[in-house]
């Protein structure tokens, strides 16, 4: 049985992967991302765009997946600024099947541009808000994401026009 000790730098652990994923997707370092947050076979799916869910049979589909969608060059409007921006409350940690279930809020807010072509800053194209339920594991002793499920939480909020359908995955 785990000492009390044991679980406080398990959660610490596990609160650090949770919000280094958001840091990494900011950035858009996802082969980063995929080796520091998932386990190699993490399942990962994503109910929060319209359309099918998108679903993940590994991190590496993920990552492949997440480095097929970004365009081959920035166009110069985006310049200076992100694509996406992630914020999350403090998240939940649930020990009660024995393995670490965290449970959290994280708002997302996406731009097709971050810049007017003048460079003026431009409001988010569309916002969600999604519940985040991951099921975390000790791999080569790291606290990473083996299972991951994310759904809304809340409605759509756009400033723009919505989403549209998303990519389709093979799943």
């Amino acid at each position: 049985m785990a000492t009390t000790l044991d679980r406080l730098e398990a959660e610490r652990a596990i609160r650090q992967t949770h919000f280094r994923f958001f840091r990494l997707a900011d950035i858009g370092d996802y082969a980063l991302l995929g080796r520091q947050c998932f386990t190699p076979d993490a399942q990962i799916e994503y109910r929060i765009m319209p359309g099918p869910p998108q679903r993940f049979a590994s991190r590496d589909e993920f990552v492949t997946f997440m480095l097929a969608g970004r365009p081959p060059a920035a166009p110069p409007h985006r310049i200076g600024g992100p694509a996406v921006a992630h914020t999350s409350a403090p998240p939940d940690i649930d020990w009660t099947t024995g393995q670490p279930r965290l449970t959290g809020h994280a708002t997302v807010w996406h731009w097709a541009a971050v810049r007017t072509p003048t460079g003026q800053d431009r409001p988010a194209d569309w916002t969600t808000i999604g519940l985040v339920e991951d099921d975390y594991r000790q791999f080569d002793g790291q606290w990473l994401i083996a299972r991951r499920l994310i759904t809304p939480a809340a409605g759509l909020v756009a400033t723009g026009t919505t989403p549209g359908p998303g990519r389709p995955t093979t799943r």
